[in-house]
């Protein structure tokens, strides 16, 4: 029959087989109940050669052999007696771990003493960080083996690198704040600058702040008043805050100076901490300064623990304040010393049907004393707390335990709240009609919403996951996409891709403009790609539509301003010639020829211009001067309309404005207006201009019949007619553009004793 592993003994080779009976059950039970991972290792000169020669060697001049391992070492480590028996360290470890496991033993053996040292090993149940201590065992003076306890750091050293990480993000904002921020002792030895600090005072950050005082950065007249705070601060233990002129390297600075004392663990003010801030931004800091300060509240109330320590007894020992608060405890005169009376008090605040539960966990864990644990518990007013309990060991080797509560009903709540912003960002996400996804580096969808998923026939739980050429039908629109993402990856610039064509599930290709840039992955900091992309596929079509009513237009464009202009110029020139040929009575119908075909002419100018104005796709203004445009009109027009009375009134202002060669169009159309829709045998016409330093005005006025106040508001609109007009009205609406082009304006005025007064105002340039 096979000996226990836990009680088989060999007292030739066991190193508790020397103690008598009574004391070698003691060290046994000791052995198999410490926390501590126990194990017993042999060791044995290997001066000799031999078939353990490569093994030696490796080791050097000693070998050493797993004998035994308690339960929490089997425990911790996966592995049991059996399997420990026997082996060495490099059988056991491998060849790596086990040369550094074994050069630790050598340095106990060679020194006969004990040694403590740190060391993380991976095993089956998973790699842990370990305290050890190396104890030798003494035979004759020579060290026949070795006892090792080791305890299990690895949330210690966690907590330390979270530690560490807290305190290097704490350096970091504390440089970056705009704040000049210090920190001295109770003799005004400063302790510590900030970077806003050093540049405020002109201090290279090479000095050593300690070294410096008050004196060596306040004038004498002053020195008095800043010491006399600091006093104040430390008799009184009370934060201040006032108005300063601080005399930096770049003159007076009025600032808002706050001064908090520094307590130690007893209360005592050992240190003034100072905080400066600009005092224009007075108001933005303190809202700052106030949502930090809510913030820094939450923060601390999230993450102050109660404690509470019973013994083996269920004594109470200690707790803090923090654990009365917790447990609505705080006001009682007297606090029961039981723990079972404390927790028949508690067991009043936790929600049904978890009392009967909470109680059967603590009763299992004084029977498991050993036992870590951890787990929520709801209380009736709604909050929730988070227990972990630890036993602790006294003098005797006897359980107690540390029992610690803390409230994460506002991180449950946050918890909650995430999920639900995360939730709704995503309906907002998939209700974008653009196609917006993430790729990373390797072109796998992180994120891909509704239209994205929708382009490709699938689901975004379908995209996302999947690389880009499982997922675009087309390969080659996958191979140009998957360089585009990688040429802004890779030079963390975005890029525009005004158009590019994309061939969706249903076979149709459809044109996007896509704007990709750089992202880093929350987390990973991995690099990856965000891009949008919208389907302008039906602009496009519009565009080319457009393109084609343009090209037409120009066309017509030229057969108006040639062959029919050419045309009616002949007419023209010909009716001229049979004015001299023709019956008495019958010269009223060649003027009316004549009159019809100057119309005529007068509409394809008009319409070519319009055609140009309708042309242009931007609007491209020089300096023209007024007079020289406008004279030329009135002398162009007078000669036209013979029959009509066009006069200047004063001097034409020789001012400048910012026009094109359509200028002309817009008085020529005026003045032509003027004559033709007039009911006077003979109509006069009158033109007038004034200018200032901003605006030039000119004004057209007629003898005619006027225009209505409802016919003013309609008439420069495109078609619009005078009144009994035969025209196109493309003249009017051609004025109104242009003038709105040149940043003018145009209106109508009535004329005294009738007719009408059309005013241009244009705004002038030197």
């Amino acid at each position: 029959m096979k000996d226990d592993p836990e009680t088989a003994q060999d007292n030739d080779t066991d190193p508790l087989g020397a103690i008598d009976s009574g004391a070698e059950n003691v060290y046994e039970t000791i052995f198999r109940a410490i926390d501590d991972a126990v194990f017993l290792i042999d060791v044995e000169r290997t001066d000799d050669g031999g078939e353990g020669e490569e093994e030696r060697q490796r080791e050097g001049e000693y070998t050493f052999t797993f004998r035994r391992n308690n339960a929490s070492h089997r425990d911790q480590t996966g592995l049991s007696e059996d399997e420990l028996r026997g082996q060495t360290p490099r059988e056991l470890l491998g060849d790596e771990q086990g040369a550094t496991v074994a050069e630790n033993y050598r340095r106990c053996v060679e020194r006969a003493e004990p040694i403590e040292y740190e060391e993380t090993l991976a095993f089956g149940a998973g790699t842990t960080c370990w305290e050890t201590k190396l104890t030798p065992i003494l035979e004759d003076g020579e060290v026949s083996g070795i006892v090792g306890a080791s305890r299990n750091v690895t949330e210690r050293t966690e907590r330390e690198r979270t530690l560490n990480r807290m305190h290097r993000r704490f350096e970091t904002v504390l440089e970056t704040m705009s704040a000049a921020v210090f920190l001295k002792d109770t003799d005004g030895r400063f302790l510590l600058m900030n970077r806003a600090c050093r540049d405020l005072f002109g201090i290279d950050q090479n000095v050593d702040v300690t070294e410096l005082t008050d004196e060596d950065l306040f004038p004498a007249d002053r020195l008095s008043d800043y010491q006399r705070q600091d006093r104040r601060v430390l008799e009184t233990g009370e934060s201040i805050e006032m108005e300063w002129a601080v005399p930096t390297v770049e003159g007076e600075s009025v600032r808002l100076m706050r001064k908090s004392p520094v307590s130690d663990a007893d209360g005592n003010v050992e240190a003034i901490c100072g905080v400066s801030t600009d005092i224009s931004e007075r108001k933005r800091q303190q809202e700052r300064l106030q949502r930090q300060s809510s913030l820094l509240e939450a923060v601390t109330e999230a993450t102050r623990d109660g404690m509470l320590v019973t013994d083996p007894d269920w004594e109470v020992l200690h707790y803090n304040d923090r654990f009365l608060e917790l447990w609505d405890l705080a006001d009682r005169d007297e606090i029961p010393t039981d723990g079972e009376a404390l927790l028949a008090d508690a067991l009043e605040m936790i929600e049904e049907p978890e009392p009967e539960r909470f109680t059967a966990t603590i009763e299992r864990l004084y029977d498991r004393p050993d036992e870590v644990h951890g787990e929520e518990i709801r209380l009736e007013d709604g909050r929730t707390l988070e227990l972990y309990s630890t036993p602790v060991v006294d003098e005797d080797r006897r359980y107690g335990r540390l029992w610690v509560y803390r409230d994460v009903t506002a991180r449950t709540e946050y918890d909650a709240a995430i999920e639900q912003a995360r939730e709704e960002l995503r309906q907002i996400i998939d209700l974008i009609p653009d196609l917006l996804f993430v790729k990373d580096r390797h072109g796998e969808y992180l994120l891909a919403n509704e239209a994205t998923a929708e382009a490709y026939g699938t689901t975004p739980e379908a995209v996302e996951g999947s690389t880009e050429s499982e997922i675009i039908p087309a390969a080659e629109d996958s191979e140009q996409f998957r360089s585009d993402d990688l040429e802004v990856i890779e030079s963390g610039e975005p890029k525009s891709i005004p158009e590019e064509e994309l061939t969706t599930a249903d076979g149709e290709t459809k044109t996007f403009r896509t704007v990709k840039i750089p992202y880093e992955v929350s987390g990973s900091g991995d690099d990856a790609v965000l891009g949008y992309a919208r389907d302008v596929t039906e602009r496009k079509e519009y565009e080319r539509t457009l393109e084609r009513q343009r090209d037409n237009l120009e066309l017509l464009n030229q057969v108006v301003r040639h062959d029919v202009r050419n045309d009616l110029q002949l007419v023209l020139a010909y009716t001229e010639l049979l004015r001299e040929h023709v019956d008495e009575g019958t010269e009223e119908y060649v003027e009316q020829v004549l009159e019809a075909a100057r119309e005529a002419v007068d509409i394809t100018e008009t319409a070519r211009d319009v055609t140009e104005v309708l042309l242009q796709v931007g609007v491209d203004r020089s300096p023209v001067r007024l007079r020289p445009v406008l004279g030329d009109q009135v002398d162009d027009v007078r000669s036209s309309h013979e029959r009509a009375l066009l006069t200047v009134e004063g001097s034409l202002p020789d001012v400048t404005v910012l026009a094109d060669e359509l200028l002309e169009s817009v008085f020529r159309n005026l003045l032509t207006n003027a004559i033709l829709h007039n009911d006077e045998d003979v109509p006069e016409v009158t033109v007038s201009a004034e200018a200032d330093d901003e605006t030039v005005r000119v004004r057209i006025a007629d003898d005619g019949p006027g225009i209505s106040d409802d016919q003013k508001k309609r008439i420069f609109e495109e078609g619009e007619k005078g009144l009994d007009s035969d025209g196109t009205g493309l003249g009017l609406y051609l004025v109104r553009t242009l003038v709105d082009r040149y940043e003018g304006d145009v209106r109508i005025v009535d004329n005294e004793p009738e007719g009408s007064v059309f005013v241009v105002e244009l705004p002038v340039v030197d």
